[in-house]
């Protein structure tokens, strides 16, 4: 299992993945691998979980991203995806980020999980930053995640990309600190509205 923070302000969104890639039998296969697709430097689709089963649906998700995305059809298709083929019961865990700029042209992201087929919608308006994690397990809550991206934020700054991503930084280091699943070599992109 892998750490992927995608984080939005209004003007902009960034993602990031650490770069560990595990095996079957819990050895590292790699530990540069990056788990986001940039399409177009407008959209993206960011994924943790099984690796086979990420990337093939982040494959077959590509070609519903074009000038004009409409991010809630691809969410609503996604979720009628993993209610009608039970993941589960074939122990395969996908959980999926997406968005960029949407039809509007505004910040909008969503997330899926196979495993609970729960949804979110993420849409930064005025000063709002809006952030989420792809990570299995009790690590988020154990290490109370979502506290330590808004201190960190709060250090760095929220208002650039530079900034942000410098906090979506220190933020998997210290993950990666408690969590051998995760390292410190990590995949960034930025989208810029």
């Amino acid at each position: 299992m892998s750490f992927v923070s995608v984080l939005g302000r209004r003007d902009f969104l960034c993602v990031m993945s650490d770069g560990t890639l595990i095996g079957d039998n819990n050895e590292i296969l790699q530990e540069d691998y990056q788990r986001f697709i940039n399409i177009g430097n407008q959209a993206f689709i960011a994924f943790a979980g099984s690796q086979g089963p990420c990337e093939e649906l982040s494959v077959q998700m590509l070609p519903y991203f074009d000038v004009k995305t409409d991010f809630s059809a691809i969410n609503n298709a996604l979720t009628d995806f993993f209610n009608t083929d039970d993941l589960n019961q074939r122990e395969v865990k996908v959980m999926i980020a997406f968005g960029g700029i949407n039809l509007d042209g505004n910040i909008e992201f969503f997330t899926v999980d196979s495993e609970t087929n729960k949804s979110e919608r993420y849409f930064p308006e005025g000063e709002d930053i809006k952030f989420c994690f792809l990570r299995s397990g009790d690590t988020l809550t154990d290490l109370n995640v979502k506290g330590k991206m808004i201190e960190l934020l709060r250090t760095t700054g929220a208002n650039t990309p530079t900034e942000c991503v410098s906090a979506q930084k220190l933020l998997n280091d210290y993950i990666a600190d408690h969590d051998a699943e995760v390292n410190k070599k990590t995949s960034r992109m930025v989208i810029k509205k």
